[in-house]
């Protein structure tokens, strides 16, 4: 309470009852505030989990409040016509069921442990069972949404480009934090909640929009403004030594299991989480048939990688499997993969094929992506690894794996034939192509290479129908792999991409057939070095507003201190002076009180912090400006101050 709050009330004459019809009114507005927003809250739930169209009737509410800052909740809501936004609004639907059957599950095998009445414990064993068969149903059907990879595609690139494995973001339980502010405002901070209260909504607003949030720049500025306005409040309002009590729900993003936690570094690691699913995303909706688009998903690709990472360095012991270090690691490097992947995309638009160096290169750099695919491989053959990741994903990988290698063979058989061509009319191997292809394969003796590079047509025509041989039997694995997964199956330009490459090698094999050429194994390729690099988050990048900067500035007034309720202190001016010192700034402190002086006799002590100096704020003064103010006030000064405990 301010001086001149306490001026105004003592000449009211009634103190207390004024004081008490205030809170009376206080409250009042408040629980219609906190209505007001519950409504909304429920009607945009309404809206993330059912894909209901009530952007109409949500904007008939926003009048009836008539505060315009409500409105920008209507922005995160999305086209709820989209396949990804019906996606996204079903995977929630499905998270809270198995939320619900999760609970019932484990209340059921605790009422099994417990009981020994026997039929209970019958009864509570086949409870058990039946929610966890439908948890089991329900993450079928989570797998099933997990698989949908074009639903992250433009629409017009459906028909003609392969998708890329976005993962999908993790989502929250609504969490009301009014009851735990309010609380902790009056309590630690020793203020009116009452004046905070459309910060606290703001905040609130701010957490439930990055559970929808829209897939491009502005949504990533979205998580990242809510993490840094989050940093702030959690050194005010949520912090272990307030015993806040508030608990952070979010779902798996593979498996819909709910972690609840009320840890504030959970929830930060989930908002990095989602900002990699979202460049994931971001990647995936790009047109990589033109150099511009690959060059975009290049850069978001790296952006999720670096989010990854970031987190890899900070989290552990993740309560959800998804931010394990495990699935981080997986998930990184599915990323790398496809970064790799497509810049190879888009080198190939450029390419020309027809000079034996850039062929070469191609081989290198082909190679290159099938060996960031190669680890992603055994990992998801791993049996803890088949039953968490969608069966679609580990298909992908393997038909990722298997291509390239094709591909490289290919390249490299290519590379041989233009050589044994050259061998063949007595042209010279330039010194380039010689060097070039001296560094293709991974072989160390000075003999192995001299032969590789010799200008023997036999040889040569042998190295390329051994490399066309692995190239068939890569090209058949891959089409294999491909028909395991029926949603890979019904991906055409995928399964047209597969079929025209095996096709094209087999065109070549046979026609080189009637060749004689020397009986070779193919060497191994050696893979072109991988240049990605990872961008980690740039937090500074979107600036926040203290929300709740009028409770004090950082760190003084924060969580981690606390400080006794502020007293009002009118003191006159003696002959020596008020009879005390300041030091510091932001907020200054009492830093002497002379003895015998009107300040002593006030009850001034020393480390007194100066709230307010005759009405006037002086918490964020520096102390040349705190002192001008001392200075200036008459025989009387009123100053509020609080005793640091």
């Amino acid at each position: 309470m301010s001086a001149k709050e306490a001026s105004s009330g003592s000449e009211a004459g009634e103190p207390g009852a004024a004081a008490k019809s205030a809170r009376k009114r206080i409250n009042l507005e408040a629980l219609g505030r906190q209505a007001q927003m519950e409504r909304i809250l429920h009607n945009r739930e309404r809206t993330h989990l059912g894909g209901m169209d009530i952007a109409e009737h949500l904007v008939v509410d926003w009048e009836k409040i008539g505060d315009p800052s409500y409105q920008k909740l209507i922005s995160s809501i999305g086209d709820v016509s989209t396949l990804r936004t019906k996606l996204q609004s079903r995977r929630a639907q499905l998270n809270v069921e198995i939320e619900k059957e999760d609970k019932f599950h484990q209340g059921s095998k605790r009422l099994v442990r417990a009981s020994s009445d026997h039929k209970a414990r019958d009864q509570a064993q086949l409870e058990a069972s039946f929610a966890e068969s439908k948890i089991r149903v329900h993450q079928a059907e989570l797998a099933k949404i997990n698989s949908s990879l074009q639903a992250y595609q433009q629409e017009g690139l459906r028909s003609s480009q392969p998708p890329l494995i976005p993962f999908a973001l993790k989502t929250t339980a609504r969490l009301s934090v009014v009851s735990s502010f309010t609380d902790t405002i009056s309590g630690h901070y020793h203020m009116d909640p009452a004046a905070l209260l459309d910060q606290i909504y703001e905040f609130q607003e701010l957490r439930y929009a990055v559970s929808n949030v829209t897939r491009d720049e502005s949504g990533v500025e979205s998580l990242l403004e809510y993490h840094n306005q989050l940093q702030l409040v959690s050194k005010r309002l949520i912090h272990p030594k307030l015993r806040h009590g508030l608990a952070f729900i979010w779902y798996d993003a593979i498996n819909g299991l709910p972690a609840v936690q009320q840890s504030v570094t959970f929830e930060k690691a989930c908002i990095i989480f989602n900002i990699a699913a979202l460049h994931s995303q971001m990647a995936a909706q790009e047109d990589r048939s033109t150099v511009a688009g690959a060059s975009r998903a290049v850069a978001s690709l790296e952006k999720g990688i670096g989010a990854l990472e970031y987190m890899k360095d900070r989290f552990s012991n993740s309560p959800t499997l998804d931010m394990s270090d495990e699935l981080l690691s997986f998930l990184s490097d599915l990323l790398r993969a496809q970064a790799q992947e497509v810049r190879w995309e888009r080198e190939q638009l450029e390419m020309k094929r027809t000079e034996p160096s850039t062929i070469i290169d191609a081989a290198h750099k082909t190679k290159s992506v099938a060996e960031c695919y190669s680890p992603l491989k055994e990992l998801v053959e791993d049996n803890s690894m088949k039953g968490y990741l969608p069966e679609c994903w580990i298909s992908y990988v393997k038909v990722k794996e298997a291509h390239y290698k094709a591909l490289a063979h290919y390249y490299a058989a290519l590379a041989h034939d233009h050589l044994a061509s050259a061998c063949k009319g007595e042209e010279v191997v330039g010194e380039e192509v010689r060097m070039e292809l001296k560094f293709l394969y991974a072989v160390d003796s000075e003999e192995a290479q001299d032969a590789i590079t010799a200008s023997n047509q036999q040889y040569h025509v042998g190295l390329a129908k051994a490399h066309l041989n692995c190239a068939v039997l890569a090209h058949e694995y891959a089409l294999k792999y491909n028909s395991y997964s029926r949603d890979l199956s019904d991906i055409k330009p995928l399964c047209q991409m597969l079929q025209d490459a095996a096709a094209r090698t087999r065109a070549k094999k046979e026609e080189m057939s009637e060749e004689e050429g020397a009986s070779i194994m193919a060497p191994a390729i050696k893979p072109s070095e991988i240049t990605l690099k990872p961008v980690f988050p740039e937090f500074s990048s979107v600036e926040v507003e203290d929300l709740f900067r009028s409770l004090g500035p950082l760190p003084a007034f924060s969580a981690e201190n606390s400080w006794s309720t502020p007293r009002v202190l009118t003191i006159h001016r003696g002959k020596g002076g008020l009879g005390l010192s300041l030091r510091g700034s932001r907020p200054s402190s009492v830093s002497a009180v002379e003895d015998g002086s009107p300040a002593e006799d006030m009850g001034v002590c020393v480390g007194d912090w100066v709230l307010a100096v005759d009405g006037r704020d002086v918490r964020y003064k520096s102390h040349n400006d705190a002192i001008a103010i001392v200075t200036d006030c008459g025989d009387e000064v009123t100053f509020e101050l609080v005793t640091p405990t």
